[in-house]
């Protein structure tokens, strides 16, 4: 009987020293397949390893609730979690446990409130079902006067730019606009012009929720094909106003892939409600040489799905997979006509026209301001990128998160 129990007991300390081994080796094992630079499935750069330096170690950073950490030791945090051997698969998994119980969640909240059919209906903190419709999730309106600090702090610096023209093109979706009044003024848009009195302006109008389904995915924050398409237009109209009908690119063919696209608001509420078949645009663009954070390769995977090669596993983020992900620089080299240079200062949601705009204009950058400075290792200087570069025009182009919300936080929120 002892020995039976001592043979229990040595089990059990073998699994304990197993469990609390496994952690501590997936790091080396992560450190020898290599340092992973994008997440296809969250559409975002992952957290480096940091160079140790005294210096980094010693200094102290206040974090978002008030508690301090070294520099070194929260950038080491973050990159543990990030490039932790199978970080991106235990997140899938979690997602996936907490699918049964969301859907679980929702039909309990249908049968025990059946007349919240109407209007807005909280699914998650912070998302909605509108108008019944269980297959597509929205955000509301929120108060961005919090922010109005961060709001005019980018336009001094964009407005200081000398000797260029400073286009700006706004975005209306549901974080704006109020299904259940959409009549009313958008106050942001007001103080967005205000904030940067651009030379040119427009913006993508959503008049109410039928042009805003028309538009957006169903359970993403991005615009579809139709949405893009429409802004590329609007935008061509703006930097090009005598020839841009001319510049004007059409799509070759429209296809529709047999696979669901579940988008940003369903992989972060857990709940994978969409049924839309995730659909794009092919176009036919002059060859041009692409630069991605200083490295030459293709941006996006566009090529693939047209040739019917793409990914279908259920919380694959086909937007940044097939257009391209989120990079601090990308630069687009069309050759050297005299058409100018532009600098396109953007949020995701230029992400499926980059090309298509870039192809109006020699020399193109996209910068997105949230990862450019973890990648030039330095805060991004408007005025400085301009004069060494040669921009003519400079092109803002995001929703309210990306004239509003500071960079910690649209990185969380895309």
């Amino acid at each position: 009987m002892r020995d039976q129990e001592k043979k229990t007991g040595r089990w059990k300390q073998w699994i304990l020293i197993a469990l609390f081994s496994l952690p501590v080796l997936m790091v080396p094992a992560g450190l020898l397949r290599g340092q992973q630079q994008v997440s296809e499935t969250e559409n975002r750069t992952l957290s480096q390893y940091p160079a140790f330096s005294v210096s980094a170690f010693l200094e102290v950073e206040v974090q978002d609730d008030k508690s301090r950490v070294g520099k070194f030791q929260g950038a080491l945090e973050k990159a543990l979690g990030d490039q932790l051997l199978l970080s991106g698969d235990i997140k899938e998994w979690m997602q996936d446990g907490h699918l049964a119980l969301q859907k679980v969640q929702k039909q309990l909240l249908y049968a025990v409130q059946p007349g919240l059919k109407d209007g807005y209906t909280q699914i998650a903190d912070g998302y909605y079902h509108y108008s019944g419709e269980e297959n597509r999730i929205v955000e509301k309106p929120r108060d961005y006067r919090e922010h109005q600090e961060h709001l005019d702090a980018m336009a001094r610096q964009f407005r200081s730019i000398p000797d260029v023209r400073l286009c700006l093109y706004f975005i209306e979706n549901s974080r704006v606009i109020d299904f259940d009044h959409p009549e009313k003024e958008d106050e942001v848009l007001t103080r967005v012009l205000e904030a940067f009195r651009p030379d040119a302006s427009d913006v993508f109008r959503v008049s109410g929720y039928e042009a805003y389904k028309e538009n957006f995915y169903q359970t993403d924050h991005h615009w579809n094909y139709k949405g893009s398409y429409a802004g590329y237009q609007a935008i061509l109209r703006m930097l090009h106003p005598d020839n841009w009908e001319t510049m004007l690119a059409e799509p070759e063919e429209t296809i529709e892939l047999p696979v669901v696209f579940q988008g940003s608001y369903a992989r972060q509420t857990h709940l994978l409600c969409a049924d839309e078949h995730f659909t794009f645009q092919a176009f036919s663009l002059p060859a041009c040489r692409t630069v991605i954070q200083g490295k030459k390769g293709s941006y996006g995977h566009l090529s693939l799905y047209q040739r019917g090669k793409y990914p279908t596993d259920s919380l694959r983020n086909h937007y940044a997979y097939c257009f391209g992900g989120d990079y601090g620089q990308i630069e687009y080299d069309f050759g050297d006509e005299g058409r100018g240079n532009l600098l396109l200062v953007a949020s995701s949601y230029s992400n499926p026209i980059n090309a298509l705009i870039a192809s109006t204009y020699d020399h193109t950058w996209v910068v997105d301001l949230r990862y450019y400075e973890g990648w030039a290792g330095k805060p991004f200087d408007p005025a400085a990128f301009c004069a060494e570069h040669g921009i003519r025009d400079v092109l803002l182009l995001g929703d309210a998160q990306f004239f509003f919300v500071d960079e910690a936080e649209k990185e969380a929120a895309e």
